[in-house]
């Protein structure tokens, strides 16, 4: 921090009177990045992946349809504080002019690091996943493509890492067209898929399956059957309740404009299009994804194949490819060239999503800097290309990192414990939003109409923002209960809060370094920053 040695003056509260930040970004361009956040394509993998092995009886989609409501409690939240504090930092922002700076940085810090974490692990997945389902759509046997080495990952994640740098230095304007074009691509590629499970019978598939998969319908059941699976008998309530966690986990991001609304233009419309729009559009997407595979391929089926290709029956799995949905395209109906385009969306919904990231992250770091918490060259801003450089470049340094953690150090097995870190944090800013009529009343004044009506005498953000809390509570609750979130031993905990820890410490320091200048930060936190 050697440039922000300098003594500063009472009066110098930020780093700089405006951010140098534009309001580029339209109404679809913010709806677009928050609904790429979701990479419903992989999280639909992800839960119909995962699911059945951990709760064979749940039902996805009675799931998605009870979480759907809560989740939009958990949107609200953000919706209501973006429209309250449109700048760049999202929650960092609010929870800091609402509860307390510490506490605004802590969970900031902790919520951009999951999420940094996401593109690596995204970028692992879809070379290391989806990519081998597609070569097998594709009928490509080279190792490259169906086990690329550790080496060839981590090659490949380091390119891309440096290409997505590239676009988000070159300006908002660039990537939103970039986002615009892949968009397209990526979702009439989800429109064809699911399209063809809702036009195809389940007689078709299992005729196909028969025919060309190396296995029998009937055979897969009775071999999972044999090796202790069942998904017999009605729904599991509970499991479908508890299941709800893969839910919550994969819906969060259609939330995210608040962390860029600084670039927004017409932000308290747009928001609410973006936020709400981007939630509509996920649960759409969701629970016709779920309810359409279940028609297609089979509940029981489904979960049988799953529990032989990725779980306990792995042993006993002869096929020529693991059950996702990308290499399950390969039975849909219709021409071939069909499969093999909706195999390669899910691939390149990653390189859709990953601007969202990027700019999530950049802007979190850039607010950070300009409240004087982070060195003062983060804020550095192009004058070109209206864009946080430094900021950027030390992003990418980050993800790249991450990269080599996830590839060689099992990053991927530690983001199960950081789920409580992602509850935690958003515990945090959804007691903020509740207090906020108390806490900050003049600012509150200027919410939307919905938020500031009261019922049985508290306002509906306070109702609101309490279902929320709630909701996330349960999601850690059942996360550890039923060992999908990982232990809740010392070591794995200490290990799931280091970055909070590191946090913390860095406030600590930089707080006192900021006193011994002369500047108080407190005065700091009482406004909000300027645009």
């Amino acid at each position: 921090m050697a440039q922000t040695e300098a003594r500063v003056g009472p009066g110098d509260l930020f780093v700089r009177n405006a951010t140098g930040l534009v309001r580029e970004l339209n109404a679809f361009d913010a709806f677009n990045l928050v609904f790429a956040a979701v990479l419903l394509p992989v999280g639909i993998t992800e839960v119909m992946g995962f699911t059945p092995i951990f709760w064979p009886h749940a039902n996805m989609l009675l799931s998605f349809l009870i979480a759907t409501p809560l989740v939009a409690c958990f949107g609200l939240v953000y919706l209501y504080f973006t429209v309250l504090m449109p700048r760049s930092g999202g929650d960092y922002v609010w929870v800091s002019r609402t509860l307390h700076p510490f506490l605004g940085f802590l969970v900031n810090v902790s919520l951009t690091f999951v999420f940094l974490t996401w593109i690596a692990f995204n970028f692992t997945f879809m070379l290391s996943v989806v990519g081998p389902a597609t070569a097998y759509v594709a009928g490509l046997h080279s190792p490259l493509f169906l086990a690329p080495s550790k080496g060839e990952l981590l090659l490949v994640a380091t390119v891309l890492t440096a290409a997505f740098a590239a676009l988000m230095i070159v300006g908002v304007r660039s990537v939103a067209r970039y986002m615009g074009v892949m968009f397209v691509v990526v979702w009439v590629g989800m429109l064809l898929w699911l399209g063809a499970m809702l036009l195809g019978s389940h007689a078709q598939f299992v005729r196909t399956w028969n025919q060309h998969s190396g296995a029998t319908y009937a055979g897969i059941i009775g071999e999972a059957r044999h090796l202790g699976f069942s998904a017999a008998g009605g729904i599991g309530l509970s499991a479908t309740l508890l299941a709800m966690v893969y839910c919550f986990q994969v819906y969060t991001g259609f939330q995210w404009t608040g962390y860029f609304a600084g670039e927004v233009k017409n932000v308290r419309r747009t928001a609410s299009t973006s936020i709400l729009g981007g939630l509509a559009a996920s649960a759409i997407g969701f629970i016709l994804g779920t309810g359409l595979i279940y028609k297609y391929y089979g509940f029981k089926f489904f979960g049988a194949l799953v529990f032989l290709g990725l779980g306990g029956g792995v042993a006993h799995y002869h096929l020529a490819f693991s059950p996702w949905l990308a290499a399950l395209a390969q039975f849909l109906p219709g021409p071939h060239v069909l499969a093999l385009f909706v195999a390669a969306c899910f691939v390149l919904a990653v390189l859709w999503w990953t601007p969202a990231g990027f700019m999530l992250a950049t802007r979190n770091v850039f607010a950070w800097s300009f409240d004087r918490l982070a060195p003062q060259r983060l804020t550095d801003v192009s004058d070109r290309f209206h864009t946080p450089v430094v900021a950027t470049v030390f992003v990418a340094l980050v993800v790249e990192l991450l990269n080599v953690l996830n590839i060689y150090a099992g990053l991927a097995a530690y983001l199960l414990n950081i789920i409580a870190v992602m509850g935690l944090a958003f515990i945090v800013v959804g007691i903020a939003a509740a207090l906020t009529p108390w806490r900050r009343p003049q600012m509150h004044a200027g919410a939307p109409a919905w938020a500031q009506r009261r019922v049985g005498g508290l306002p509906v953000i306070t109702l609101v923002a309490t279902v929320s809390t709630v909701a996330w509570a349960f999601v850690i609750w059942a996360a550890f209960t039923t060992g999908f979130g990982g232990t809740l031993g010392v070591a794995p905990m200490l290990e799931a809060f280091t970055v909070p820890i590191l946090a913390a410490v860095w406030y600590g320091a930089v707080w006192a370094l900021r006193r011994r200048q002369g500047l108080d930060l407190a005065q700091v936190f009482q406004e909000i920053p300027p645009e």
